[in-house]
């Protein structure tokens, strides 16, 4: 023990010599607390691994030791005795507390007494009922395959309830082990005295609240196991009776089908007829007043009602075709599997219906309930809250009604794969292959055809769909061909014709463009519906408005037009114009077009103008540019060292592009000027920074400049060196002499 206790000092001996010269840093050193912690652990460690005698030791709430907890695990029948003994003597430590804190230790704890009696009830053996299958059989009729699928659904059901509460039983732990360790920062930062044993008894009762959390978690866990392995078995006990799937049904029962088949298909159009009349019923009230309205709301809801009710019945009408179609596979009574491929993709695309609309009836229900609950009843007369009454009966049997018809469903798609097997079964692997893709094939082209049959919007009384659409764009399509072959013709004919002839059969082939695609424009049009019998009409006052006064605005329009369909010029661009306007295009719309300065001021210019005159794009082909920053140094810098400067400035802006393979800024030496070196910086900038061009010069030369100061290279100012060459005395010039011997 004495050497653990040695390690431990000699660890922590700075942290405790920095705590001696500041003594006030003591309660708010981590490295202190855990010199602590490592002391207590030293001392307390050959006495946890000498015996587990410590267990059986009540914790003093005064110091509670490591393994405190210790104490209170075990069965029940173990900790019962010690818990109750514990707390009454917890209860008659209360007396020796000052009064003032005696009603709060009171208070606790019975929060203590009350988690252990919690505790404790979840310590008993509780056996969980674990559901089991019947043995396996080794054939299986319809009605038993269906069975066993709903007791799948259920099963996955229950197993996602449980997953569900297992999560949230976490979420409760993480919140009770933050509160535990709350509690027990408060206990080490808590005085000696009544202070340290109240902060105890508040760790006791964190800790017991986490027990409690940790203990119905496990429970939780293992009954999401069970759950989870009973739908895993309930799902492949209905594979294996789909597998073995059998039918002892004669020609007398294949009759009683078919009749079923005929009373459902009944059924169905009595659904229809009541559809049709709660459509009636929906469409003919008083929406002035607040009864009719609510009146109103109850009529569409039963009309959604009978909507449900209508596919419920083609439901369990698909059902019975189903099971009448397997059972004439089965007894090979000659099916016709044509028409099975036509009735198989007929209950596919319902299936795809359901599927869609399903969701929509019941957010409009939940809607309509949210709606009656918050009705404020007070002040109703009866026939308002029999209405509200009646309403909520409908909403609520309305998602009653949407649950059975997804069940339907289920079953409907489980029926329709055992069909395809009899299928495959009955006509061979081969032609069941091309019946499958014959059906894909179908499929996809009702789900195509659906499509254009939805109305995307109206030209006047003239609606056009999907299929419109197609339609203009396959004209347009084939007279672009069309126009394309005759101006390739046209250039073929002149390749060996003089410039003259090939310049007039050039205007001759963009001429006949132009006709083609007019002419296209107009078949297509007119083949959806649209009217140009008074065209004439209409291009008389188009000409007559446009000669007196509509010149302008029409030059813009048109101008307008060349802007968006070239994309020289789009919303978000940055631009500069040959009068110095610069800004970012905030839209372009019929007659102008709307610029936003740096200066944040939005000035209007018409479209006109960007077509006639010269017009700088500075983001049209890419979003980032390069921008160039001369400057000098004195002569006799180290142009390295001007080089490095200079790069690590333009990394420290924000603007510069890094990372970037070939962007990457650079320094050139451009000129020996006349009182410095010229460099020039030339770096790439993202969008932000071509957005601003004076913004980012400015950011550039102010890390320049700091960047030179910091390395102590010199920014040189112009110098001039000044010659006086008259009214000054001229200095006499002396020859020098030589002397033979000099010269030798």
């Amino acid at each position: 023990m004495c050497c653990r206790i040695l390690v431990a000092c000699a660890t922590w001996i700075p942290a405790a010599t920095q705590l001696i010269v500041d003594p006030m840093k003591i309660a708010q050193s981590t490295p202190f607390l855990a010199l602590l912690l490592g002391l207590l652990v030293a001392v307390n460690s050959p006495a946890q691994e000498a015996e587990d005698g410590a267990a059986t030791t009540p914790p003093d709430l005064n110091s509670l030791q490591t393994n405190w907890w210790a104490y209170f695990e075990g069965s029940r029948a173990e900790i019962q005795p010690r818990v109750d003994t514990y707390l009454d003597d917890v209860g008659v430590q209360i007396a020796n507390l000052a009064p003032q804190n005696q009603e709060t230790a009171q208070s606790v704890l019975n929060t203590v007494r009350g988690n252990f009696t919690a505790l404790l009830a979840l310590l008993d053996d509780t056996e969980l009922t674990l559901q089991e299958l019947p043995a396996a059989a080794a054939s299986y009729s319809i009605e038993e395959l269906l069975k066993l699928a709903a007791i799948a659904r259920d099963a996955r059901s229950g197993a996602a309830e449980e997953q569900l509460e297992v999560d949230r039983e976490k979420r409760i732990l993480d919140g009770t082990g933050r509160r535990r360790d709350a509690a027990f920062k408060a206990y080490v930062d808590a005085a000696v005295g009544d202070e340290r044993w109240l902060a105890g008894l508040r760790l006791l009762q964190a800790r017991s609240a986490q027990a409690i959390s940790v203990r119905r978690l496990e429970l939780l866990t293992l009954s999401l196991e069970r759950a989870t392995a009973f739908a895993e078995a309930t799902a492949a006990r209905a594979d294996l009776a789909r597998d073995r799937l059998a039918t002892t049904a004669d020609d007398a029962q294949l009759e009683a089908l078919i009749e079923r088949v005929d009373a459902r298909q009944t059924a169905v159009e009595r659904a229809q007829e009541l559809l049709q009349a709660a459509q009636i019923a929906a469409s003919g009230l008083d929406l002035d007043t607040a009864q009719g309205r609510s009146q109103q709301r109850l009529q569409q809801q039963r009309l959604l009602n009978t909507e449900i009710n209508l596919a419920l019945a083609e439901a369990a009408l698909a059902e019975v075709e189903a099971q009448r179609w397997w059972t004439e596979l089965k007894l090979d009574t000659g099916p016709d599997i044509g028409a099975l491929g036509n009735k198989v993709l007929a209950w596919s695309e319902f299936v795809r219906s359901i599927d869609r609309r399903a969701p929509e009836w019941k957010h409009d229900t939940e809607d309509e309930l949210l709606a009656v609950q918050s009705t404020n009843r007070d002040g109703l007369d009866r026939a308002s809250r029999r209405l509200l009454d009646q309403r909520l009966e409908a909403a609520q049997e309305s998602l009653a009604q949407v649950g059975e018809l997804e069940t339907g469903v289920a079953d409907l798609e489980l029926l329709m794969l055992v069909v395809d097997n009899a299928a495959a079964e009955y006509a061979g692997a081969f032609k069941s292959w091309l019946a499958s893709i014959s059906r894909n094939l179908k499929t996809a082209y009702m789900r195509i055809a659906g499509l254009g049959d939805v109305t995307l919007f109206s030209v006047g009384e003239t609606p056009v769909t999907g299929g419109d659409i197609l339609r203009v764009v396959l004209i347009l399509t084939f007279a672009m061909l069309l126009s394309r072959g005759i101006r390739h013709a046209i250039r073929r004919v002149g390749d060996s014709d003089s410039s003259g002839t090939q310049a007039s059969l050039y205007t001759v082939s963009r001429l006949t463009h132009y006709f083609i695609i007019i002419l296209a424009v107009f078949i297509a049009l007119s083949s959806i519906g649209l009217d140009f019998g008074n065209l004439a009409l209409v291009a008389g006052a188009l000409s007559v408005g446009i000669g007196f006064g509509l010149q302008s605005i029409v030059n813009n329009f048109v101008s307008g037009l060349i802007i968006l369909f070239e994309h020289s010029l789009r919303v978000g661009d940055y631009i500069e114009l040959d009068t110095g306007l610069t800004g970012t295009v905030k839209s372009i719309n019929v007659r102008s077009t709307l610029i936003n300065t740096n200066d944040n001021i939005d000035i209007v210019v018409p479209n006109s103008e960007f077509v006639t005159t010269r017009l700088t794009n500075w983001t049209l082909g890419e979003r980032i540019l390069r921008v160039r920053i001369p400057f000098g140094v004195a002569y006799g810098s180290d142009k390295e060292l001007v080089r490095q400067a200079a790069l690590e400035a333009a990394a420290e802006v924000p603007y510069t592009l890094k990372n970037m393979k070939g962007r990457e800024p650079d320094v050139w030496l451009v000129e020996f000027g006349d009182n410095s070196l010229n460099f020039l910086m030339l770096v790439w900038v993202n969008r932000q920074g071509a957005r601003r061009p004076t913004r980012t010069r400015s950011a550039y030369l102010w890390a320049l400049e700091s960047k030179l100061g910091e390395y102590g290279i010199e920014i040189p100012f112009p110098q001039r060196d000044l010659h006086l060459r008259s009214g000054w005395p001229q200095a006499p010039t002396q020859i020098p002499t030589t002397t033979p011997a000099a010269e030798e």
